[in-house]
């Protein structure tokens, strides 16, 4: 059974040849552990954001797990500026108007934010790009050789971008956000059919190249609560789900942190994964398992602060508990709790490979 096979059938619930690993790695983590310059290959990316996606790629294949992510970026020119300490997006004149992430993410975070739709009248700014043309476009025909290359031997997954709450913030800014959500619900809830619509385009169109799976999330799922994710998340995640499910692709669910209320929600949605079941959120596999148990698979679970920092012993130990309270019956995907931490050494994803494919069904 190849990889591929293995976590199409695991995420559909079943009992593949072994479990599969996807342990979420991000292009800071595989610049680390293939030897590159950290610094320089950073600002490459932030220049050419493709080449995260292969450096992803090629860090999946060095440890041998079954699944890699990549992204859809669109091509665009930008000038930096490197002060020594920090590297900067500048505008035409001359202001500050990003920061390079080196600690996190690896991206561009806005000095500001900045609030494109004020009202109604501005929702069509966000752009519906039809599958077709989307596909015509010199990022889609990049992205798809990329994910020609990497089917040869890994399960890829990728993003068609947010669309619910998360999505708003970009547009609105997040405290304004908030205060939307109470003040004008209707009005947020049509910005978020239109990113919607875009994201379903967004997704036909990788469905089209060959993606295997795709990867759907609300980071602030764990901070705005039950009752406003099942009013502002469900109906457009259930959408996104009904207009995908015809196509022979997965679908996961990713919400951060502290996801213990939300499970069930999660569920109605219709999608065939949830993930990543942080435990620094407070979240217990076992509980994840018997709460969703013929209602979805789940993914992840691994402590990232023990990836980062803690001992091969106490990683060892830590992925034990998520395969025994995972695995047994099938539907279960090992991966970490959130993104790879950068520093994790290399001896401890290769240990998660290790446990992982050598865990016998019973």
């Amino acid at each position: 059974m190849n990889s591929r096979e293995r976590c199409k059938i695991a995420m559909k619930g079943g009992k593949p040849d072994c479990v599969p690993v996807i342990p979420q790695i991000c292009h800071p983590h595989s610049i680390k552990v293939l030897g590159l310059d950290f610094r320089k290959t950073m600002i490459d990316v932030a220049k050419n954001p493709l080449l995260a996606s292969k450096l992803q790629v090629e860090c999946a294949r060095y440890y041998g797990v079954d699944g890699v992510r990549i992204w859809i970026h669109h091509n665009r020119s930008i000038d930096l500026y490197d002060d020594g300490e920090n590297v900067w997006e500048i505008d035409s004149k001359g202001n500050r108007i990003a920061r390079l992430d080196f600690r996190g993410g690896g991206w561009m975070i806005p000095v500001e934010e900045k609030i494109s739709v004020e009202n109604e009248s501005d929702i069509h700014k966000i752009q519906v790009v039809p599958a077709s043309l989307l596909l015509k476009t010199s990022e889609f025909k990049e992205i798809e050789k990329l994910v020609n290359d990497a089917k040869k031997d890994l399960f890829v997954i990728t993003s068609p971008g947010a669309f619910t709450i998360e999505f708003v913030t970009t547009v609105r800014g997040k405290l304004q956000t908030f205060y939307d959500m109470i003040e004008r619900p209707q009005f947020i809830k049509k910005i978020m059919q239109r990113a919607t619509e875009a994201a379903i385009e967004k997704a036909i169109a990788m469905i089209e190249i060959g993606i295997d799976a795709l990867y759907i999330g609300e980071t602030f799922g764990g901070v705005i609560g039950p009752d406003a994710f099942k009013e502002f998340c469900v109906p457009y995640f259930k959408m996104f789900v009904d207009r995908i499910k015809k196509y022979d692709v997965c679908i996961y669910l990713h919400v951060c942190g502290n996801s213990n209320q939300l499970f069930e929600l999660m569920a109605e949605t219709g999608v065939d994964c949830v993930e990543p079941l942080d435990p620094l959120g407070g979240v217990k596999i076992s509980d994840a398992k018997q709460r969703l148990k013929g209602k979805t698979s789940i993914m992840g679970g691994v402590n990232t602060v023990l990836l980062a920092h803690g001992t091969l012993e106490e990683v060892k130990q830590d992925i034990e508990r998520c395969l025994s309270e995972g695995a047994p019956d099938g539907g279960y995907i090992l991966a970490c709790g959130d993104m790879l931490p950068t520093e994790t050494s290399p001896e401890k994803v290769f240990e998660m490979v290790k446990a992982a494919h050598s865990f016998v069904y019973q």
